[in-house]
């Protein structure tokens, strides 16, 4: 059982926003009860929690492939099995950029990989910035006072650009899961 870190850093929290390795398998193969609820066949998510990658290689052929690197430096991978195989993300998918996927899980493929399968096309967003830059937004924002202003997000800088992905994380609460988070 992996050890959850606490931080002031909203993105660095290891439960809410875990590395490959700690996210929860697929319920059908073994229910993980930090982060499901559930009676019979029917599991829903206890809490909130996002993987959060930086896009180290990318193939389009079929389906979009995605190689991405988490917090711990692992590469895994993501495969899209959206209706459209993740195509309406191709003009954003770029090295370096991080990818978000909400409720990820891990998933053996049949080529016995382990990386995340998505399918629900609202529970991934490319952010166009580094994943280093993303978590340096969150730790800026974390020691920020309420009221003291924020980058501007608009001017196109590199700490802009994480700054409003940053955003939208903070404008949610991550605690229990009444009802799912979609982007």
């Amino acid at each position: 059982m992996p050890k959850y870190k606490k931080s002031q850093s909203l993105l660095r929290d290891s439960f809410n926003f875990p590395t490959f390795s700690d996210l929860p398998e697929n319920p059908a193969n073994g229910v993980n009860l930090e982060y499901y609820d559930g009676c019979l066949d029917k599991f829903e998510p206890k809490k909130h929690w996002c993987f959060l990658g930086e896009i180290v290689d990318s193939v389009g052929l079929e389906r979009v492939t995605l190689r991405v690197k988490d917090k711990d430096g692992l590469i895994g991978t993501i495969r899209l099995y959206t209706d459209d195989g993740g195509k309406a993300l191709d003009p954003q998918i770029e090295k370096g950029h991080t990818v978000a996927v909400l409720y990820g899980e891990q998933h053996c493929f049949t080529d016995m990989t382990v990386g995340i399968r998505v399918e629900d096309a609202s529970n991934i967003k490319i952010i166009p910035c580094s994943l280093e830059q993303l978590l340096k937004a969150s730790d800026d924002v974390a020691v920020l006072r309420e009221g003291q202003p924020t980058h501007c997000g608009s001017c196109g800088k590199a700490d802009c650009k994480a700054l409003v992905g940053v955003q939208w994380f903070t404008t949610k609460t991550w605690g229990k899961c009444r009802e799912c988070f979609s982007f």
